[in-house]
């Protein structure tokens, strides 16, 4: 039996089993991808909001050209890390139910090779959220053009394209769709782009609604999508007004929530749309940790690499605590 499970091999994952290998944890992280399979998917010309300093771990420093990374850079740094901490990590291991049984976790995971199970004392939920995008609930939906998050820009290039959202995610697609060549709408439920959109986007982005070149919709709530255009509804000075918008692509930035069907399936109890935690991110399973977004339902937007980290810290801390005392429990 070995000492801990990590599920996911995120930048909160990866940092989670630096703590334990340097504790003389006996730790694994399976993951169904490939390492940092989120950030892989994420689109190629991403640079981060964070400086690289905030997004390091395990004390390795971060070389980028730049204050800010782009994902290329997260990519090889974060393989780099794992390479040098001579981590175990087993990709493409999808991880398929978790049960506590007489004092210990059973794991179950999925490979290549079929079905197998990992036996541990702990185990420790480091999914994130980008799995799980937040659906709109309207007809149309399902429909082949409807897309969440934007991969590459040429596709769209001439395209009548519809995004959905108003935080950072949306702004920043409507931008780079724009200047490939895209005629770009922007739906927004909210009277204003939100507030908290980065500093250097946020301009960018009025100057180009109030020149005409993305048009914006604000107020407003999509109530269908056909093949060829999206239905959306809009409230201006208490007048409800219909709009027909030409619609080749529809691309959805409204949000994630947690990739949480493990700890729903292994029994962890719930306050909300999240799990109850304790001060060591312990869920109501004994010896069933959760670090980073994965503890946190729909509340994403509050959870990074940056605090992730922390989670992961202080999680393989009680761990190690434990495992020195057998007989503590979490308070």
């Amino acid at each position: 039996m070995g000492d801990l499970v990590i599920v996911g091999a995120g930048p909160v994952g990866l940092a989670a089993a630096i703590e334990a290998r340097r504790a003389n944890l006996k730790a694994v992280v399976l993951e169904k991808g490939t390492i940092v399979n989120t950030l892989y998917r994420w689109p190629r010309e991403t640079v981060f909001f964070s400086e690289a300093r905030n997004i390091e771990i395990g004390g390795h420093p971060f070389p980028s050209l730049s204050p800010k990374p782009t994902r290329r850079e997260a990519l090889q740094y974060y393989r780099r890390v794992a390479e040098n901490e001579a981590l175990d990590i087993r990709t493409y291991t999808e991880v398929t139910r978790i049960h506590k049984d007489a004092g210990q976790f059973r794991v179950s995971y999925r490979d290549r090779s079929g079905p197998g199970e990992l036996l541990t004392r702990f185990v420790l939920v480091a999914t994130g959220y980008y799995d799980n995008p937040n659906r709109l609930g309207v007809p149309g939906e399902e429909l082949p053009h409807v897309r969440y998050g934007l991969d590459e820009t040429l596709p769209y290039w001439n395209q009548q394209v519809v995004v959905v959202g108003g935080s950072n995610s949306a702004v920043e697609a409507a931008l780079e769709l724009y200047r490939a060549g895209a005629r770009v709408t922007v739906v927004h439920r909210g009277s204003e782009i939100r507030p908290r959109v980065k500093y250097w986007l946020k301009p960018d982005f009025e100057n180009r609604v109030k020149e005409g070149s993305i048009q914006l919709l604000l107020n407003a709530r999509i109530l269908e999508i056909t093949p060829r255009e999206v239905v959306v509804e809009t409230n201006e000075s208490g007048y409800r007004l219909l709009h027909h918008l030409p619609g080749d692509f529809v691309l959805v930035h409204i949000g994630y929530r947690a990739v949480d069907n493990l700890l729903r399936e292994a029994g962890v109890r719930y306050g909300g749309d999240a799990p109850l935690l304790s001060e060591h991110f312990e869920t109501s399973l004994e010896g069933l940790f959760v670090a980073g977004s994965a503890g946190f339902g729909s509340d994403t937007r509050s959870v990074f690499i940056e605090n992730g980290r922390e989670h992961a810290q202080k999680a393989v801390q009680e761990m190690v605590r434990r495992r020195a005392d057998p007989l503590a429990v979490g308070v």
